[in-house]
Order: C-alpha cells, then sequence, then structure tokens
C-alpha cells in the first residue's frame, strides 16, 4: 500500500495556467512568469481540494446511514462554495 504523504499528488500544470490566464488578459503582450505560474497552481490545487474536503463532509452529515458509498453531488459543493470563498 502506497503512503499518501509520499504519493504524487494530482496538480495543475503550469502551461494550463498560463492558457487560462491569457483568455482573460486584456492586454495581448501580458506574461507571466513560470515561478508564478506554478504559485498559482499549487493554490488552485489547494482551493480544489479544500472544496472537495468541505463538500464531503456536508456529504456525510447528510447521507442516509443505509447509503453504504457516500456520493459528492453538485449541491454539496453549492453549500460550501460562498464560506470557502470567503476564507480564500
Amino acid at each position: 500500500m502506497e503512503d499518501p504523504n509520499t504519493a504524487e499528488q494530482p496538480t495543475f500544470k503550469p502551461e494550463t495556467i498560463q492558457s487560462i490566464f491569457k483568455t482573460v488578459w486584456k492586454e495581448s503582450n501580458t506574461k507571466i512568469k513560470s515561478d508564478a505560474a506554478s504559485l498559482a497552481a499549487d493554490l488552485l490545487r489547494l482551493f480544489t481540494r479544500e472544496a472537495v474536503h468541505r463538500s464531503a463532509g456536508v456529504s456525510k452529515t447528510e447521507r442516509a446511514d443505509s447509503e453504504a458509498v457516500p456520493r459528492l453531488e453538485v449541491e454539496h459543493l453549492e453549500k460550501t462554495a460562498a464560506q470557502l470563498l470567503l476564507d480564500f
């Protein structure tokens, strides 16, 4: 069994982050350094992980005891979104 602390964690590629940023920049000559893109990717990874963690908590409290496998639904994400955005 693999140790979760040493396993490679899923993340966003900095190139993907750069592409997303470029779509919203008004100036076509705006650039981002690779360090900043890596940092933004890491922040997005943490944000996503926290969103899933909080939504799983909501799912756990709402699910019926008869449900063997907990399911994460969009409603669970919606219930945690406002506070998550305020916290970040």
